[in-house]
């Protein structure tokens, strides 16, 4: 394993907080990436049964990361952070959550957070009752409830102007969408998916959901998960765990855009970035598209509405990719270059 330190200098990141609750077993990180924009951080928490300590504290670092830039972009004035709990589904007690509240509530309000991969909303109420840093919460516990409908909003504002500039559409009815994992935002992308009149293709691991998914949406296909990323459609929507794109998969895509919720989608970021574009495949850059929780996050944070939040969502989430796709069209630069140097200036000023 590399060490702490050098770990944290290849990500830039300004400190990393660790917990370990003997009665629980909780394994609890928080990366602090980068203050530059705010004091106060954000991002959210996510529990996964990771192979090993350097898995997680690489994610964590990776994930806070992409905080700073996604913070950035949208002209927030917050820093980037991430929490990963390290820890099996089933060890997901009420005391290990607010084991976990109490460490974030320890932190006195630097980093703020929201429930990710592996809790659920019922999660997030019980680590809200312990720490009051926890947004997207139910709005009798003041807050605005899920952020994962907002941030769908988000993927869909951003997959009409990719329609629009890849494929010649208006709108993404009859166009195919495949989406890879429907369990939390990706469940709020297929309904609005469907409302729009798209297709819908999807996959699911988890038993529950496909079940609800078969009973509620029959009009949705359900494909094997070790299928999406090769299914023949028009948009592929990674909305699962990071690092699905990388060589192997990219030469078995066959979609003309890319653009989905999941963190970190890129398992080397700029290799795979190229290699997409090398393909003719339209990349839409994760931290921007997938912004609307940290937007809702902040309206949150001014006391404002749930509906304000989504007209933001919109409002900002297309600005930028309309950015992006000028500068990819006006001469070539690859649209995580151009999501990158949108988030740098800010960043440097």
């Amino acid at each position: 394993m590399s060490g702490i330190f050098e770990m944290m200098r290849q990500y830039d990141c300004e400190e990393l907080h660790f917990r370990y609750d003997r009665a629980t077993g909780l394994r609890a990180i928080v990366a602090i990436h980068d203050t530059r924009l705010g004091q106060t951080t954000s991002g959210g928490a996510r529990l996964v049964d990771y192979p090993d300590e350097q898995a997680a504290l690489t994610d964590a670092l990776r994930l806070a990361q992409a905080m700073t830039h996604k913070c950035a972009a949208i002209g927030a004035s917050l820093g980037g952070a991430k929490a990963v709990l390290w820890n099996r589904p089933d060890q997901k007690t009420p005391a290990l959550l607010e084991a976990f509240g109490r460490f974030v509530l320890h932190l006195g309000g630097r980093f703020r957070t929201a429930v990710d991969f592996g809790l659920s909303h019922a999660d997030g109420r019980i680590i809200k009752a312990v720490c009051p840093y926890v947004e997207g919460e139910s709005e009798a516990a003041a807050g605005f409830d899920h952020e994962a409908d907002t941030t769908a909003l988000g993927l869909i504002t951003a997959m009409e102007l990719a329609a629009g500039a890849r494929l010649g559409r208006q709108g993404l009815a009859g166009l195919t969408v495949a989406v890879q994992g429907v369990g939390y935002v990706g469940g709020f992308l297929v309904e609005r998916l469907l409302a729009s009149g798209a297709r819908v293709l999807a996959a699911e691991v988890d038993p529950a959901v496909i079940a609800r998914l078969t009973r509620e949406r029959p009009e949705v296909t359900l494909i094997p998960a070790e299928e999406i990323l090769a299914a023949p459609c028009d948009i592929l929507a990674p909305c699962a765990l990071g690092g699905v794109l990388n060589p192997a998969t990219i030469a078995k895509l066959n979609c003309a855009i890319i653009c989905g919720a999941a963190n970190n989608q890129l398992l080397e970021p700029v290799r795979d970035a190229d290699l997409i574009q090398a393909r003719g495949i339209l990349y839409l850059p994760d931290f921007i598209v997938n912004a609307g929780g940290i937007i809702q996050a902040c309206v949150e944070l001014e006391q404002g509405t749930r509906e304000q939040a989504q007209e933001r969502a919109r409002a900002i989430i297309g600005r930028n990719v309309a950015h992006i796709l000028e500068r990819h069209a006006a001469d070539g630069t690859s649209t995580l270059a151009a999501a990158h140097a949108l988030a740098a200036r800010v960043l440097e000023a």
